[in-house]
Parts: C-alpha cells; structure tokens; sequence
C-alpha cells in the first residue's frame, strides 16, 4: 500500500510454490458421523429436506408437462433450471452454517432457498417462527404452547411461499416480482437467487465485507455453477475478496456446483483448460483461497466442507473456494433432453451416486431408520409439498395496480441514533473543513469531500472506495483527505475492476453498509452494466420490495480534455433508462454538497454524476449542516421568453448564453433539473406553459439522449402551451472526438446555445 509498503525491485533467480489442493478430504461414512457427534434426528432432518428439494423440482416437472394430477387444469409459466441431482449441496451446505449467515444463489437455485430456510427453522425460537408466520400463521391450526406445531406450520408456509413465488403469486416471497430465477428471503439472510450467470459474484463479496466491517461475525455462503467461473465477475469478485488490505480477511465462501456443463458446453474438455476448477484459487493468493474439491452428492461431506470454511471465514481467514463434484440430473431446462451432449453411460453412472438413493441406504445401513421409515418419512415429504402446491396454485394473483409497488424505498437514514455515529476513537485525526475564500467560496472538488467527511462522522456504516481514492485522494483530488481521517478500514482502493466495484457495493448495502463506490469516469460504468443495471437497479423490486441498497456510485463526466471517445462521454441516459435507479447530475458545489449528502442517506441506489469542469469552479457553499432533497430541480434565472433546461456543466453553458441573450432583449428562464431521476416534471412544465417555447442543453449525442426524455414528457404535459417545436442542443451523433477543433465544435458552446435560443423564438 502506498507508503507503508515499498515495492523495491527484486530479481532473484526461483520458483513460485504453490500449495497442493486437496481433494475428498472428508472419508467417513454415517455411522462414524453418528459417533463423532451428528445425531440420529439431525441425519434424518439432512433427509427429509433432500427429499423437499426433491420433490420440489420432480412437481414443476410434472407442473410444465401438465400431469401434475392434484391441480391438472394449473398451468405453470416460468423458468424451470431444476436442481435435482444436486441436493446433497444445497442441504449439506446450508446445516454448516448458521441460521443469520448470508447465501447468494443462481438461476438453478430453487433448492438452495428451500434448504437455507428450512434449516434455519429447524434452530428457530418459537418467538422467530412467529414472527417467520407472521398474519399467515391463523391459516394453520397451531397449539401456541407446541413449538413443534409451530415448526410443523412455518415449514408449510416456508414451501407454500416457494411455490407460490415460482407461480407469480402476491403471497410468494417477492410478491410474484421475481419468479423461480429471482427468489429471495431477508428473514434468514437469503441475499436472492440470479437469473444472470455469475451476477451474484461480487454481491457475496460486498455483503461479506458488510459482516467484517460491521463485525457481527456473518459469513456469506455464494452458491454458484461452473459455468459462472468462467465470466470475468468471477475474476474481479476473487481478486476483490483476496485483497491483502483486508486484515481481518472477507468472510465469503465460494462454492461452485460443479454440474459438469454451463449449459451444454462441457467443463472438463472442452470449454476449460483445467481438470479442476478449485486450481483458480491458486491465481488470487498465497493459501489456494483454501480451496478444496469436495464430493458434492454427499451430503455429510458438503456439510464438514462448509462448516470448516465457515470457521475459517469466521477467524479472519477468508475467503474460501469449494469446489463440490455434482450432476444436473436434467437438462438445463425442461427443454433441454440432454441428448445432444451426453451419453447413457454418463448419466447411469451419476445415477448410482444420487444422493437420494444413497443417503437413506446409509441411513438404514446404520439403524438410523428401517425400509418402512425411509418410506414414511417420503410419503410425509410429498404429502407437504402436494399440499403447498395445491395451495399456492390457489393463491391471489397480483393486482396490476400494485405494478410500482416495491420499486423504490420511501425511507432515508435521516433519523438515525447516535448509535451510528463515528466514535470520536476511531478518527485518526481532527476533523476539519475546507477553507473558504472572502466570499464563502470552496473549488467544488472540496465540497465532495466534505460532504463524504461529513456523512461519515455521521454515520460509521458509510464507506468509501473505489480506483485510487484512498492515499492519492481520486484522479480529481474529490477524496483528498479523508483516508487521513478515516483510515482505510472506511476509505480504501480497489483494483481496476468497475463490475466488482459497483455489485460489492450492492451487496454491502443489503447486508447493512452504506458504500459510497467511485467509478472515475463514467465512460467506465459500460464495464459494469450488469452490476449497476440487472443487480443494483432491479434487486429492490425482483425481491418484492424487502431488499434495502443505500448505495451511491459517484461517477465524472469528461470533455473538453481532448481525452477522445472512452474519456468524454456524457452517458447519463445509460443509467436512467434503469427503474429503480436515481440519478442526480449537479451543476454547483452548493447543489453538489446537499444532493450528495441526501443521496448517502437515501435508502435506493443513486448514480451520482459529477462534473470535471465543474470540480474546478468555485462556489459558495455552507459550513453549517444542509442537505438538498432528490426530486427538486433549481430556477436559476426566471424568464419569460423561453425556458432553457441544463445539467450538470451544460447548465454553466447555458447560463453564458442565458446573459448573452438578455443584452439581445431576449428573456430565458433556466432551469437545472440537479436530479434526472426522479425529474422535477412539474417545475419544467409549469416554465413551459409561461414561456411557451423549450430548448434543452446537454453534451450528450442527440440521439437517444435523455432530452429526449424531457422533450417527450414536456409534449406530454403541456403540448397545447409550446408555440413552437421543442428543440435539443447536444452534441453530434459521433463518438467524441480528440483534435481541438473537432472537440470544440462537439460540445454545445453559449454562442450555439445563443443561436438556437434566437432560432427556436424565430428571431
């Protein structure tokens, strides 16, 4: 690390050992589990929610094939990536860890949720299982005074909800919003499964720096396929969760479910180079990330795998890759046959190694229970889930007027207790703010540091990292200082890795850290679309509304630099075209300062866009504490000619030619709307049906661009007021250019501005 880590030049003649990577460490059978410890109860429990999984994914066979006899005239629609086969790991791995530990889940991850939640409630108080019930519990007949009548109710509940989440039923888990691929449950650290393959890397990553940072000893437990280790998240989230800085390590275990085939490419010859995928680890640190390849269709293997992981995690020594050895009993999809790609011998000799075959021939084998048992204790099993079933299929379908419901989160951290607040202990020096000129005057750079030191002395779950913002202070000087103050447990430097940057940011603000992410220019959140647009933006919703991701990705536009087509874009429109994303774009440091202290306290995710240009002016901004609500844009000059609406450096460009325009007689009203997302539409609308006439500036390519937007949405509101068409300065349809001239005539200028005002007036 900068200055307290000398990177001197050595040469020396060697070789780089590499530690070996074991393999099927674990050898015991039950019998020897039963008297190391393991009781007779919890080996039948590790059954029983095999035999859910199980039975489970054989009923959405049967469901999409419509054969499904106790609802024959049901049709199910939706994804069916089925998991059986591979039951051994959700269930084995979920009895390793504890009931408040974080997973992450994919696409084939109907089983996971069903074992995270059924072995949390195995452990549960009678008082958590209420309140898992909670107004669902007066369907069941339930002796209050019985906890196991209490267990034997939410279990019910618990596959009721499965179902009915797959069956796009208000009473699922996520309200219908999100189906087989997106299921989640916040009541026992169910992060949500990811139709997005490997799009929950970095997530697991973020919410296990969450539990280190917060120390409330959580691990996260990210389930993922083995197709997914080979998207280049895998890389940046291993590199993330391997960084040396992180003393106490990133308690994250990796568990890839190594099924043999992403979707038909085959790992083992054909799609990888490698006979393991546990040897990755080996790229990321000195200890392998502890790797391990472990016998997936054992249950009791999986299960002291994953208990020895957590340990580990859990004394500061993660993060841990686990590879378990699987089968994909069916095809990717109920579409999928298998034909294509593999053969009767392979899939007869996993067939011999289904845990559901040999898990209760051991359990027999040790007197656990007898033939007649193992059979009761099936029929049991589908008798529970043809009962949740038949029930979800009954379930109420949502109403199309609730559509927004669960988009974004009307609460803010505004009201927080001094529980929260920065132990004056913890600062490693006096905090102080920048100093004003005669006129109260800071450069606007000042203002974002002192709006992040601010937030942060406030609340001590605000974190702030990203590329180079800790010792050096950002490429633009806007976190100078802070790491001073803080210490780079709160402000620290990441790799060159923009997916892993923004998804650890989504991950850490479901698990209870408010991360404040840098993306230096914002021609670089293009490398981390999926993060910010299939995870950050649509968690809240997929999830029903229950997931929580306070998180700010603070973000620069270029220009005028002659930095060329990667450095100079304004690609605002990229993010507003996501819902559940806010987007701020201030032209001020008065606006920047306010608006970025409500975007940290802000429960949603929140782009916000800073201007280079901007960083380098001057402004009066306030000592005292303030903060500017998202949603409300600023007059800045009242008119009644022609309303010019401008953003971020494009409003300084339109002010020019707003004072140019008034020596010609000519009287603008300008308007920055500061927020994009949500738009002060009422503000913009009520200009326009004065004036009469709109122009809207930005440095954008016209096309696409987000004044369109506003465009649409002025005609929307008040075309009968425009006397004239709605007209857009922007720049040309050209990727930004590097030569002086051609980068000049690009960006809008005040004479353009000026020129089009005149034009759009008829003057």
């Amino acid at each position: 690390m900068p200055k307290d880590f000398d990177v001197l030049p050595s040469f020396q003649r060697g070789t780089i050992e590499i530690p070996p990577i074991p393999q099927f460490v674990f050898d015991r059978d039950l019998e020897s589990e039963l008297a190391a410890g393991l009781t007779a109860a919890d080996a039948i429990t590790l059954y029983d929610h095999m035999l859910h999984v199980r039975l489970f994914e054989e009923t959405i066979v049967q469901l999409k094939s419509g054969r499904y006899k106790p609802i024959p005239d049901f049709r199910f629609i939706g994804a069916t990536h089925l998991s059986i086969g591979q039951e051994a790991i959700a269930v084995g791995a979920m009895a390793a860890i504890n009931p408040d530990d974080y997973i992450t889940s994919t696409h084939r991850g109907h089983g996971h949720s069903i074992a995270k939640v059924a072995l949390a409630l195995e452990t549960a108080s009678t008082e958590q299982l209420l309140g898992f019930l909670g107004d669902s519990a007066s369907k069941y007949e339930i002796d209050e005074a019985s906890r196991e009548s209490i267990h034997t109710a939410a279990m019910q509940e618990h596959l009721f909800r499965t179902f009915a989440e797959l069956f796009g039923k208000e009473e699922g888990y996520c309200r219908g919003r999100g189906g087989g691929m997106h299921i989640a449950d916040f009541h026992f650290g169910h992060l949500g499964a990811n139709a997005i393959v490997g799009g929950s890397y970095a997530m697991a990553a973020g919410a296990a720096m969450a539990a280190s940072k917060l120390k409330d000893g959580k691990v996260c437990l990210s389930l993922v396929g083995d197709g997914a280790t080979n998207n280049g998240i895998a890389h940046e989230a291993y590199n993330f969760a391997t960084m040396a800085q992180f003393e106490d390590g990133c308690p994250v275990i990796y568990l890839i479910e190594n099924n043999q085939y992403g979707m038909t490419g085959q790992q083992v010859g054909e799609v990888t180079g490698t006979l393991r995928l546990a040897r990755r680890g080996a790229g990321y640190n000195d200890v392998n990330m502890h790797a391990e390849v472990v016998n997936g269709m054992d249950p009791l293997a999986v299960r002291d795998a994953v208990r020895r992981a957590a340990e580990k995690c859990r004394n500061g020594e993660g993060p841990v890759l686990l590879e378990c050895l699987t089968y994909r009993f069916k095809g990717h999809s109920l579409s999928d046959n298998c034909e294509a790609y593999r053969s009767d011998t392979e899939e007869c000799a996993w067939m011999d190694v289904d845990p559901l075959k040999t898990f209760p021939e051991a359990l027999i084998a040790a007197g656990v229970l007898d033939q007649a048992g193992v059979e009761q204790r099936q029929a049991a099993a589908q008798a529970r889930i043809e009962q949740a079933a038949v029930a979800a299929a009954a379930g109420t379908d949502p109403d199309p007027s609730t559509i927004y419901e669960g988009l974004l989160a009307d609460s803010t951290s505004e009201n927080i207790g001094d529980e929260w607040k920065t132990p004056e202990g913890e600062l490693l020096s006096e905090p102080s703010k920048a100093r004003r000129d005669g006129q109260g005057r800071i450069l606007v750079r000042h203002a974002v540091a002192e709006a992040l030191m601010e937030e942060m002395l406030r609340d001590r779950r605000v974190v702030v990292y990203g590329e180079d913002v800790a010792d050096y202070g950002g490429a633009f000087g806007a976190t100078r200082g802070l790491i001073d103050l803080f210490g780079r447990q709160r402000v620290f430097n990441t790799a060159i890795s923009e997916a892993a940057i923004c998804g650890t940011a989504a991950g850490a603000s479901m698990a209870g850290l408010r991360p404040v992410a840098e993306i230096m220019y914002i021609d670089f959140v293009l490398m981390a679309m999926d993060q910010i647009g299939n995870q950050a933006a649509k968690n809240r919703y997929m999830f029903g509304g229950k997931a929580t991701l306070p998180m700010v990705i603070r973000t620069s536009v270029g220009g005028g630099k002659g930095y060329a087509g990667q450095h100079s874009q304004s690609l605002e429109a990229v993010v507003t075209m996501f819902p559940g994303l806010k987007v701020v774009a201030p032209s001020s440091g008065y606006d920047l300062k306010g608006l970025l202290k409500s975007a940290i306290r802000d429960d949603n995710p929140v782009i916000f866009i800073e201007h280079q240009h901007v960083y380098t002016s001057k402004d009066a901004v306030p000592e005292e504490e303030y903060t500017i609500p998202l949603g409300e844009g600023k007059i800045w000059r009242e008119g009644s000619d022609i309303t010019v609406v401008a953003y971020s450096h494009m409003r300084l460009v339109a002010e020019e030619a707003a004072a140019m325009a008034e020596e010609q007689g000519i009287s603008v009203e300008l308007i920055d709307p500061r927020t994009l997302i949500p738009l002060d539409e009422k503000m913009i609308a009520d200009s326009v049906r004065k004036t009469g006439h709109l122009l809207i500036v930005q440095q954008a390519p016209a096309t696409g661009c987000f004044g369109e937007h506003i465009a649409f949405k002025v005609q929307e509101a008040c075309f009968e007021a425009l006397k004239r068409p709605v007209r857009i300065v922007a720049a040309y349809d050209v990727p930004p250019p590097m030569a002086a001239p051609l980068e000049e005539e690009n960006i809008p200028s005040p004479e353009k501005v000026l020129r089009n005002i005149k034009e759009v007036l008829g003057k």
